[in-house]
């Protein structure tokens, strides 16, 4: 049996994150770097050339949000932060900033915001119809935003993203899990 993947953590007396026999993360918030990151989800995953697509446009909409914010954190999530079979579609993110960080964005930094989301019950006027979700990054992304004063949504993400959900999206009862968080 392959040993389970690890990363090694910077800084003294750092723990090294190792997935579970499950292939996810231990349960908790688990910070981490773009290099380690990519060690451990990209270079020793399974699926590496659709793992590599899903980074190389997490990267690019990651720069982005740190054009907009000066400070923030990013949860990270979904089926890319772990090792399954099956490759994953995309790379789950929640950007948490401090209200200071938007109430002076002027209309086109809002603009640009909305642009790094996803968007759900969108309205496309050609051809006319209903668009259930529009995802970032040609839908490599699942982004979603939270203010940090907003605590019962901060809960909800972290009860979020600790679930583990079934192939159908069900949640399964009394399993944890782990998430990623990359800060600036």
């Amino acid at each position: 049996m392959a040993a389970l993947p690890t990363v090694g953590r910077r800084g003294e007396g750092a723990a090294i994150l190792q997935l579970t026999a499950h292939g996810r993360l231990p349960e908790g918030k688990h910070p981490i770097d773009l290099e380690e990151m990519h060690d451990l989800f990209v270079a020793r995953a399974p699926h590496q050339e659709a793992r590599q697509l899903i980074f190389d446009a997490f990267k690019i909409h990651y720069s982005l949000v740190r054009q907009l914010f000066s400070h923030g954190t990013l949860w990270v999530d979904g089926g890319f932060c772990t090792h399954k079979p099956t490759a994953p579609k995309d790379i789950d993110m929640v950007i948490i900033v401090d209200p200071g960080e938007v109430q002076n964005f002027s209309p086109a930094e809002e603009e640009r915001l909305m642009q790094l989301l996803t968007l759900q019950g969108v309205k496309v006027k050609q051809p006319d119809t209903r668009v259930q979700r529009v995802q970032p990054m040609g839908g490599l992304i699942d982004c979603f935003f939270v203010l940090s004063i907003d605590i019962d949504s901060i809960k909800m993400w972290d009860l979020l993203w600790s679930s583990v959900k079934e192939a159908d999206g069900t949640i399964t009862p009394g399993a944890t899990k782990g998430y990623l968080e990359l800060t600036w």
